[in-house]
C-alpha cells in the first residue's frame, strides 16, 4: 500500500482546546456536534466516546464533523486543520472568526407582481 495521508499533529489539541471554550464535556461536545450536524440535515451518530478518541489522537473526525467543531468553536475551518497555526494563537481565535449563526440559506428571488403594462418594442426596417 501507499503512505498515509498526512495528519494535522495538532487536531487533537485544538479539538479539545474548542470543547473546553464551550465549558462543556464530552457527553455535551457529542449532543452539540449531532445539534450542528442536524442542522444541514444530516442525521450523524456520535458517542462520546469518539470524542475522546479525537482529542487524544487515536482517531480523525471526518469532514462534517470537523466542520461542525468549527461553527461551534465559531472559527473558520481552515483554522482547525492548519498546523501553521499555533495552540496558542488558536486559542486567542476561538469565538472571534466568524459567527455561523448568522448564515442562512440564500433566499430564491421573488418575482415582484406589479401592475405595470408591458411594452414591446419591434424593429422596423
Amino acid at each position: 500500500m501507499g503512505n498515509p495521508r498526512p495528519r494535522p499533529q495538532l487536531l487533537p489539541e485544538k479539538l479539545l482546546a474548542i470543547r473546553e471554550f464551550l465549558k462543556i464535556g464530552q457527553d455535551d461536545m457529542a449532543n452539540q456536534l449531532r445539534v450542528v450536524l442536524s442542522h444541514s440535515g444530516r442525521q450523524y451518530q456520535i458517542l462520546p466516546a469518539r470524542i475522546s478518541e479525537y482529542e487524544n489522537g487515536q482517531r480523525e473526525p471526518n469532514l462534517l464533523v470537523l466542520n461542525a467543531y468549527a461553527r461551534l468553536g465559531k472559527l473558520h475551518m481552515e483554522s482547525v486543520a492548519d498546523d501553521d497555526l499555533i495552540i496558542d494563537t488558536f486559542r486567542k481565535r476561538l469565538g472571534k472568526e466568524f459567527d455561523y449563526s448568522t448564515l442562512s440559506r440564500p433566499k430564491r428571488p421573488t418575482q415582484e407582481k406589479t401592475n405595470k403594462p408591458v411594452t414591446l418594442i419591434s424593429e422596423t426596417r
